[in-house]
């Protein structure tokens, strides 16, 4: 099964993207914040990161270094 971090801040978007994607193999762990993301990161990898660029708590762009720094998705 192939693991999809969303990180999406608005909700009702959030839920719509990942009720679309939801599969037998695709499990979608979707966070609002970056420190959302990098706690869910902090419990297992991902295969694939689906990133909002604006967040109440800084950038999708930060999320891509952090992810660069601890694995090579």
């Amino acid at each position: 099964m192939w693991e999809v971090l969303l990180l999406e801040d608005d909700a009702a978007l959030g839920r719509g993207v990942r009720l679309a994607l939801q599969s037998e193999k695709l499990h979608v762990t979707r966070c609002g914040t970056l420190v959302q993301a990098r706690e869910a990161w902090g419990r297992g990898a991902f295969d694939l990161l689906i990133l909002d660029v604006n967040l109440p708590d800084g950038s999708g762009l930060e999320a891509v270094r952090y992810a660069q720094e601890r694995s090579s998705v």
